[in-house]
């Protein structure tokens, strides 16, 4: 489904991360992560690697707004996966944001993600580790 598509996953809690990261791998993704904070997840995306995300709201160092802000800016698929409510500013300045609130299945969650990444057109993909290099 994911067709071996990029897919930050910005998550602070383990055990929601690796839930997200197994979902991503077995519908054919790659992950790129998990990073806990803003700060790791922007260093992901300056790669030009990532292809879509799944954002939580809140990360150890403070709100998603800089990954949303970023991912908005190079148009790339998102999903912010949440407990609780948008911050404010948030919700007011990036009106039709993807919203998918936990608890969700993961596989869920990811399905729904392929489609907006089906939806965007074709992803960068990761390079294929196993090929020769000409």
């Amino acid at each position: 489904m994911l067709n071996q598509a990029c897919v930050l996953v910005a998550e602070d809690q383990p055990f929601i991360a690796l839930d997200l990261a197994l979902a991503v791998e077995d519908a054919g993704g790659k992950v790129v992560g998990p990073a806990a904070s803003c700060e790791e997840a922007l260093a992901f995306l300056a790669t030009g690697t990532v292809a879509a995300a799944i954002l939580d709201v809140n990360l150890l160092d403070g709100d998603s707004s800089p990954l949303v802000e970023v991912l908005v800016g190079l148009g790339l698929p998102f999903i912010v996966h949440t407990a609780v409510d948008l911050p404010q500013a948030m919700a007011a300045r990036f009106s039709g944001l993807v919203v998918q609130i936990k608890p969700c299945p993961a596989a869920v969650l990811v399905a729904r993600l392929g489609r907006l990444i089906a939806d965007h057109g074709s992803p960068p993909t990761a390079p294929d580790r196993t090929a020769p290099v000409p």
